[in-house]
């Protein structure tokens, strides 16, 4: 890998061509899941060893890609632990900023697509085991947006709910993130933030 410092679009460049080409069924798809799924690992209550997670990235142990060279593994961990370490210094700085995408429709309304973001947030979750809290009515409050928007029973209650519904519980994800990493880490401090960073 190169020594200078490596661009933000670069970097998820990078990373969505790994993700697409070294993936399977079972695999993170996008560096908007994998963002969401490396800010989970940082809201646990205990700090996962890489080895813990990385490989989940990919699924099972079945699902491991078959690397072209070892320099070809190692350049993508450490695109990864650069996306990693940005997603928790986010959470330590009290400032969350997710990497959403977006889509234009024909007649040029943005839309913000939050929900590969709490897809790849909700398969963190499970892998810290977050539902087996035995803070369970905290754990609940605080899961409620990224379960609507990660999960299929969420996008079935979406589809019923009004537009003034869905941008209410798109505007609560963040602050409950970051409630969820505050519960766990109590010296973060939780401050305002220029928002998400959007890819398209």
């Amino acid at each position: 890998m190169q020594d200078d410092p490596i661009e933000t679009d670069e970097l998820y460049e990078q990373l969505d061509y790994f993700l697409q080409n070294y993936g399977g069924e079972r695999s993170i798809m996008s560096v908007s899941e994998l963002d969401g799924y490396l800010t989970a690992i940082g809201c646990g209550k205990d700090l996962l060893h890489p080895n813990e997670w990385l490989r989940a990235i990919w699924g099972g142990d079945d699902d491991q890609p078959m690397w072209p060279s070892i320099e070809r593994e190692e350049e993508f961990h450490s695109l990864v632990m650069l996306l990693h370490l940005e997603a928790v210094n986010g959470l330590i700085n009290g400032d969350l900023a997710p990497v959403y995408l977006e889509h234009k429709d024909k007649d040029g309304k943005v839309t913000l697509i939050v929900e590969d973001w709490c897809v790849g947030f909700m398969r963190g979750a499970k892998l810290l085991g977050l539902a087996q809290s035995p803070d369970r009515e905290f754990m609940d409050d605080v899961m409620a947006s990224v379960r609507l928007f990660g999960t299929p029973a969420g996008w079935e209650k979406i589809d019923a709910m009004s537009d003034a519904e869905v941008r209410f519980w798109k505007e609560n994800l963040e602050p409950s993130i970051m409630r969820l990493a505050q519960f766990h880490h109590p010296e973060i401090q939780i401050l305002g933030n220029d928002g998400p960073k959007i890819i398209h």
